[in-house]
């Protein structure tokens, strides 16, 4: 047998590309047939879990929506066909131009009526007598003497069931929904949570108070604060600026997520501030809960009080809704009439305020969005007044327009104020206006009854008046208390049709969904139709539930396949409690296990949020410490309690439920918070020893989230202690001894061998198959990369004869995990200084007024602020005008021969003799602790510094040999769920080949090192690239120190190593295996010289669309392009009348040869829409059919049928990837990567950066030490003119030249920004990708370098389409001219 080639793989894995990389032991590229190795694939990103499920969300509730009035019309179809047999299908026909309507017996109407076509009695008399649906509502829930006609009892029934409300109190009842204190005990309970005291609201006395300041309608929001600060503040001078902060976010102000929570790193975040009345707010939810975690639930809390006060402003003393909604349109249209009155004194104020504005000014009609239209006087139409008419106006009967560009209420009273301010008045005009102005600072003039606030209405409050009405309709129309054959009455069916939601525990109802390996699984009873008043008895929704757990649950960490523990679970919480009680220290020194077991049973046993305060008091109390004596290794307070002990401990009692039964309702918490019902039901089921009072007090609390850990990890993965010989399992080790996880996990046990042993059993073996990725839990968006990465690495195999010696293997962050800067630094700067003016006022003044964004992403000049502008090891003030000089040094805390660490966490501007002599020792030397401490403390105290630099800068024990091998370990293990899932799959598809995680952070060190940069905008290369260095790097580290860091540094006592200096000065060998070999001679020379190679091999997953149709929204009448319903309604077909979809999504395309006008043959390649692909793929004649009677062929003959989005053609030898059409043709990407000179490289990156730069900020200024020259400029310039003119470029771009030299002279006299931003447009016309350039700064178009080509083939000379396996190592051409 021939002996297999000993080669390693590399793999660089992003959301949109995989590089891939194959090389010998030597990092020598390995060729077969004449080409190398290496290459890239791109693909589409997929969407994420979040995208997919909103979409199918909105799908489902509009269905079920329609569902929910489909029965709601069953129910009435009989009594209201013996009124008015047309009834229902002039509804129906109502969204029909007049001449498009048809009756019941299929022909025109001879009224163009919508609802009402009755004798005396039409849609006018309809619209005269109840203006909105809630006049409607109002006076049939008030009605108990006339008989209502049962079209308008159906008429209110129908909009309240299509509008019902929220269901956030599913199960309280209405009086518990309005009631205020339920709002405020919620709000305390999570302050509570928070150490934060707001018990005094829950005093009767005070309670009444704050409701009055916030049912206040004539009182502002600032007002407001001021009133609910003085409630809510109390004594305690720590907690007053989180207790005015409260006081400021209930009453819908604008306040800092830090102020909330004292915590001034939330400072940083994207997202630092919030208001409750910002229209934004709910967009920015779901970000600002990810950044908070369990916090937000104080958030949350705080939003039911302001949102307890909206809906108190909308229903006033109302009874019903209805009744609100009615006074609101009253009360608009008497300020209309009011302010018409007002503006006729001035007809071009009038025209302003009521025209329909050219200039899309936020006037009147702008505000409710129609407007009437009447020759050359035009007047707005009121949309919350639905036909209402003003007597003073009724000549001017114009026809009603929709405004397409609305303003807020905000921008209109803005416009209303300056267009009143122009008003010659008297002193009573004046009064008038000072009131309207008055009404405008608390937000109540011109009310709309249709606003964003109706989001915070619950259903009881529809529930209420719908109940009401069919208690009065009942009196008049017996049928609706008939039982009929399921034993229910129209009204209780009504009830349940509105009540109804399908739980999010049962999922789909539709169960071939499962068999189909779709998203569903629910569990019947028995077979047969589904309705909302037979769901109980069809659905078993226990064991849907008990499904519903089974899928909805993570995935452990360290475990393959093992459920992770919820959060509040007993046995995690001891777990994260006994993990941070590990790191506990007295003067620096670990307290004993048994003092640590103390303080856990004494300590957080007996207090549910343990402050650090809270432990020195016990242990100075108990005669442990002194006062003298630091306690440290925590944060001010310990993040982790024992939440849920407690809970059950003060609900339930001890001994009534076993541990079991409680980490049982944890569960069930976790799962079905969100549905009372069921969540009680379960509790009841399995433990009927609990009170209902017990019961309701469990399932009113919140457990939210999952661990990261499962019960088998922590409870069956055991080890024996080297040292001991003592058998211990995890959560029993962190019980016995003072080792935190990361320590368990080191060298001194043997849990991660027992960790692997573990996962090797519950690997399959053998090829993976698709259906392995989807049974993952990732995201759909890291699935897809995993799929091609697993197809590219069986290709090589196939290719190379055998399975790799290593596989080294690095995975992108995922967009939402990027550890971006969000906040500029100067921002941030200047929101932590203006605690400091007093203190520092000349450094304000210059931050304030002097340093620019641009200039502070200079880190000397930003540690400089940062440390208040002095030295953080003496305290002396550092010269500014100096501060580039070589008198300052930026040292590292934790020395980079240790910790490849460069953030600015590790990071102090200090002067460079006080660095000098310090070296590379840590901890710092004591002398320079006692001069900079008090700083460190100003620091820390504003802010200025984090909690991590001021323990890294205070710590006095040196680092021990765990730390040291979690130090190395950071550059060889990855904890991301993503990258484990790829090892594991890899591991089990090549089980003889080792997998080694390789990181981006010490590839991205060795490129600057040595002088390989990375530049995006010039090719994709670089994918193939990183792909190569993650086997250079990730196998040096590898050899060096084994996938096992602490057996490294057990094993070589006294051994100095130097991380940031690895590549420089050793060679790195293990038995007959030499890794790395230093100096300009040795291994360096041989990855130069591949990092210098283009011959990447390049290919585009090829796919086609399927999915949405078209775009979701339909466009008004004339635009468009794909009618409404298809072909099913032809009279939906007039674009012109009813508007269209626009862009029909193309499938994929096909190749088809036809006779041309002069009957000669001619081939051209066509667009088949997704709407259409599955049935013309099946059917040849279906094929046929299309090509003649869509597309206008004459003898179709379809000579390949299907031709997919991103196929790679070559055009008279020029490569592009095929990506969609316009009405002119087809439009590609370009596959032809673009090669430049090293030293062309090094000037675009500097342009690429001031480019992100100028995005961000448009008076970014480039800096004068990167700044290139003009001859820099020039010759980029030249070279990508040449490159379009000489080069293969020259066949689809050479249009481009002649505009590119003519604007050669209007570049020369740009500045060096413009000519950054010109330079990188031009390098838009060579990048792969779907984009064009922006030429206009050089006069040129705006949208250069498109790739298009006709739909007509024939008159090319050379046309092939290039089929690539996913590597592009094999290949199949096809000439389309012959085919």
């Amino acid at each position: 047998m021939k002996k297999i080639e000993e080669y390693y793989i590399g793999l660089d894995m992003g959301t949109g590309s995989v590089g891939w990389a194959v090389t010998d032991p030597t990092y020598n590229i390995i060729k077969r047939h004449g080409k190398a190795l290496w290459g890239i694939r791109l693909f589409e990103s997929a969407k994420t879990a979040e995208e997919r499920r909103i979409f199918r969300t909105s799908r489902r509730r509009t269905e079920r929506r329609k569902n929910r009035l489909h029965l709601l019309q069953e129910i009435f179809a009989e009594e209201i066909s013996k009124k008015d047999m047309g009834f229902y299908q002039r509804m129906k026909e109502s969204k029909y131009w007049h001449e498009d309507k048809k009756d019941i017996n299929g022909n025109m109407p001879e009224l163009p009526y919508a609802l009402f076509a009755d004798d005396g009695f039409t849609d006018k008399d309809y619209y005269k007598k109840y203006p909105t649906i809630f006049h409607l509502r109002y006076a049939l829930a008030t009605n108990t003497t006339d008989k209502p006609d049962i079209r308008l009892l159906y008429l209110a029934l129908h909009h309240i069931i299509k509008h019902r409300g929220h269901f956030l109190f599913e199960g309280k009842k209405l009086s518990e929904v309005k009631e205020f204190s339920t709002a405020i005990e919620a709000l305390v309970q999570q302050a509570e949570e928070q150490e934060i005291d707001l018990k005094s609201l829950t005093q009767e006395e005070v309670l009444t108070q704050l409701e009055h300041i916030m049912s206040d309608a004539q009182c502002t929001k600032s007002d407001k604060k001021t009133q609910v600060s003085k409630l809510i503040v109390g004594t305690d001078k720590q907690k007053q600026k989180q207790e005015k902060a409260i006081a400021a976010l209930i009453t819908g102000c604008t306040v800092k997520l830090s102020d909330i929570f004292a915590d001034p790193e939330l400072d940083k975040e994207e997202i630092s501030k919030i208001c409750f009345s910002d229209n934004g707010y709910e967009e920015k939810e779901v970000e600002i809960e990810s950044v908070l975690a369990d916090r937000f639930l104080l958030i949350a809390a705080a939003k039911g009080v302001y949102d307890w006060t909206v809906l108190h402003d909308i229903l006033g003393d109302a009874r019903f809704l209805s009744e609100a909604k009615v006074k609101t349109y009253e009360k608009h249209r008497d300020d209309l009439r009011k302010v018409k009155q007002l503006l006729r004194m001035d007809k071009e104020v009038y025209e302003a305020v009521f025209g329909v504005s050219e200039k899309n000014e936020a006037n009147y009609s702008a505000y409710i969005g129609m407007a009437k239209k009447n020759g050359k006087n035009r007047y707005a139409f009121c949309d919350n007044l639905r036909h209402f008419e003003d007597k003073t106006e009724k000549k001017k009967n114009g026809k009603k327009q929709p405004i397409e560009k609305k303003c807020s209420q905000e921008d209109f009273y803005k416009f209303l104020k300056k267009q009143l301010d122009r008003l010659s008045v008297d002193e009573m005009g004046q009064e008038i206006i000072d009131e309207l102005k008055a009404e405008m600072d608390l937000g109540t003039l011109f009310p709309k009854q249709m606003i964003r606030d109706n989001g915070v209405i619950p259903y009881q409050l529809h529930e209420n008046e719908l109940n009401a009405i069919l208690d009065n309709a009942q009196k008049f129309y017996p049928f609706l208390l008939e039982k009929d054959q399921d034993g229910y009455t129209p009204v209780e069916k009504i009830q349940k049709i509105f009540r109804f939601r399908i739980p999010y525990y049962v999922g789909p109802l539709n169960t071939a969904h499962q068999d189909k390996g779709g998203h569903s699984w629910s569990v019947r009873k028995k077979e047969g139709k589904i309705y909302p008043w037979n769901f109980s008895e069809m659905i078993d929704e226990e064991e849907s539930a008990t499904k519903f757990i089974e899928r909805m649950t993570n995935k452990c960490t360290y475990l393959i396949g093992e459920d992770v523990l919820p959060k509040e679970s007993l046995l995690y919480a001891k777990f994260n409690v006994l993990n941070e009680l590990n790191n506990l220290r007295i003067d620096g020194e670990l307290i004993a296990p048994e003092l640590k077991q103390d303080i856990y049973n004494n300590v957080f046993k007996k207090y549910q949020r343990v402050t650090g305060k809270k432990v020195k008091d016990y242990l100075r109390i108990n005669g442990v410490i002194s006062k003298e004596q630091e306690l440290s290794g925590f944060d001010q307070n310990f993040k982790s309690s024992l939440k849920a002990y407690h809970d059950f401990k003060q609900i339930v009692g001890t001994g009534v439920l076993s541990e079991s039964e409680q980490e049982d309702i944890v569960r069930d918490i976790t799962l079905f918070a969100d549905s009372q019902k069921m969540l009680k039901q379960r509790i009841h089921r399995k433990y009927p020893m609990l009170s209902d009072k017990q019961i309701a007090q469990l399932a009113n609390k919140k457990y939210a989230g999952w661990g990261r850990l499962s019960r088998t990890f922590l409870e069956n993965i055991e080890s024996v202690n080297k040292e001991t010989g003592e058998v211990m399992n995890i959560i029993t080790a962190l019980w016995e001894t003072n080792e935190n996880l990361m320590k368990l996990l080191s060298g001194k046990y043997d849990y991660t061998k027992q960790i692997e042993q573990w996962n090797a059993g519950q690997m399959k073996k053998g090829e993976i198959e698709y259906q392995d990725i989807e049974e993952l839990y990732v995201s759909p968006a890291v699935k897809r990369p995993i799929w091609q990465t697993i197809k590219i690495v069986r290709e090589i195999t196939n290719i190379m004869g055998g399975a790799p010696k290593r596989i080294f293997v690095e995975v992108a962050r995922e967009p939402g995990e990027k550890g971006v800067r969000k906040v500029s630094r100067r921002n941030q700067l200047l929101d932590l200084y203006k605690a400091c003016k007093k203190e520092a006022p000349e450094l304000y003044d210059r931050l304030a007024n002097k340093e620019s964004d641009n200039a502070l992403r200079s880190d000397k000049l930003f540690l400089y602020y940062s440390q208040m502008g002095r030295c953080m090891y003496s305290g002396d003030a550092i010269d500014l005008d100096e501060l580039f000089t070589n008198r300052y040094d930026i040292d590292h805390i934790y020395p980079q021969s240790k910790v490849m660490d460069d953030s600015i966490d590790n990071r102090v501007l200090v002067k460079r003799d006080l660095n000098s002599k310090k070296t590379d020792t840590f901890p710092v030397p004591e002398e320079y602790r006692k001069a900079g401490k008090p700083l460190w403390s100003t620091l820390l105290k504003k802010g200025l510094i984090s909690k991590e630099k001021y323990k890294r800068l205070t710590r006095t024990e040196p680092f021990g040999e765990d730390e040291l091998a979690g130090f190395i370990a950071r550059q060889l293990v990855e904890t991301r769920q993503s990258t484990k899932a790829v090892a594991h799959l890899l591991e089990e598809a090549y089980p003889d080949a080792e997998i080694v995680y390789a990181k981006a952070r010490a590839v991205s060190k060795f490129r600057n090192k040595f002088d390989m940069i990375k530049v995006r905008e010039v090719n994709d290369f670089h994918h193939a690239k990183d792909a190569y260095l993650n086997i250079v790097v990730g196998n040096t580290y590898y050899v060096k120190f084994t996938k096992d860091a602490a057996w490294f540094v057990r094993n070589n006592p006294g051994r100095t190593y130097n991380l940031k200096k690895m590549f420089e000065n050793e060679t790195v060998k293990r038995g007959n295996e030499t890794a790395w070999i230093p100096g300009d001679n040795g291994t360096i020379c041989t990855v130069k010289k591949w990092m210098r190679k283009n011959n990447v091999l390049f290919t585009r997953r090829a796919y086609e669309v399927k999915g949405g149709l078209f775009d979701q929204n339909i466009l008004k009448k004339g635009k468009g392009q794909i009618p409404i319903k298809g072909g099913v309604d032809e009279r939906l077909q007039s674009i012109e009348k009813y508007g269209a979809y626009n862009k029909a999504s193309g499938a994929y395309f096909m190749l088809v040869e036809s006779d041309g006008k002069k009957g000669e043959r001619k081939r051209t390649i066509e667009f088949v829409p997704v709407f259409l692909a599955k049935s013309l793929e099946e059917s040849v004649e279906l094929r046929r059919r299309y090509c003649e009677e869509e597309l206008g062929l004459v003898n179709p003959d379809v000579r390949i049928p299907k031709i997919k989005i991103n196929t790679l053609f070559d055009v008279d030898g020029f490569k592009m990837h095929l990506s969609g059409r316009s009405s002119n043709g087809l439009i590609f990407k370009g596959a032809n990567q673009l090669v430049v000179p090293y030293k062309i490289e090094k000037i675009i990156k500097v342009i690429s950066k001031y480019c992100l730069d100028y995005k961000e900020n448009k008076e970014a200024v480039l800096s004068e030490k990167i700044r290139p020259t003009e001859g820099m400029f020039e010759e980029l310039f030249d070279l990508l003119v040449g490159k379009l003119e000489y080069t293969v470029y020259e066949k689809r771009l050479s249009a481009q030249v002649p505009k590119l030299k003519n604007g050669k002279i209007i570049f020369d006299a740009l500045s060096a920004e413009e000519k950054c931003i010109v330079l990188m447009e031009i390098l838009h016309l060579f990048q792969c990708a779907s984009q064009s350039a922006n030429l206009k700064l050089l006069n040129g178009p705006g949208r250069a370098g498109i790739l298009t080509m006709g739909f007509d083939i024939s008159t090319l000379s050379n046309v092939y389409i290039i089929n690539q396996s996913i590597t592009g190592f094999y290949e199949q051409v096809i000439d389309l001219k012959t085919i």
